[in-house]
């Protein structure tokens, strides 16, 4: 007896071989892993390159003990968080644009580097966030 696949594609006129050809196995991303992935949106003072902001947010980081090459700093927008973030894993996740929004362990809101620099009183709240990311690396 024929099973119903079979049948269907006996229907479609699908030649005899072809019925039990494997499908392609999906392609697997490899994962970058990191301790630490720092996203933020289009901003003038980017911490994903060279300046003040990124020379801000390792100082901030090197505070809690991580250092450089355990941190990665992308761009993203509200529509392509989840597709930029899936290709890394991440120990933490901070996200420094209150558009940014992601319901996972490990993810923590904070004020973008560079806005922390204009304003020291934003320092206090700052350390106090990065308590929080050291005790989910340890």
């Amino acid at each position: 007896m024929l099973s119903v696949r079979s049948q269907y594609l006996n229907a479609l006129n699908i030649p005899e071989y072809l019925h039990h050809a494997k499908e392609n196995p999906a392609k697997q991303v490899k994962l970058t892993s990191i301790k630490c992935l720092v996203v933020e949106m289009d901003t003038q003072d980017s911490i994903c390159n060279t300046g003040e902001a990124q020379v801000f947010l390792f100082k901030m980081l090197g505070a809690i003990g991580l250092q450089e090459d355990q941190v990665a700093c992308i761009k993203a927008t509200p529509d392509t968080l989840i597709q930029k973030i899936s290709t890394y894993d991440a120990s933490v996740i901070l996200l420094t644009d209150q558009r940014l929004t992601l319901t996972k362990k490990s993810v923590f809101n904070m004020l973008h580097p560079s806005e922390v620099l204009k304003n020291d009183q934003f320092k206090r709240e700052a350390w106090e966030m990065l308590k929080q990311v050291k005790k989910c690396l340890v």
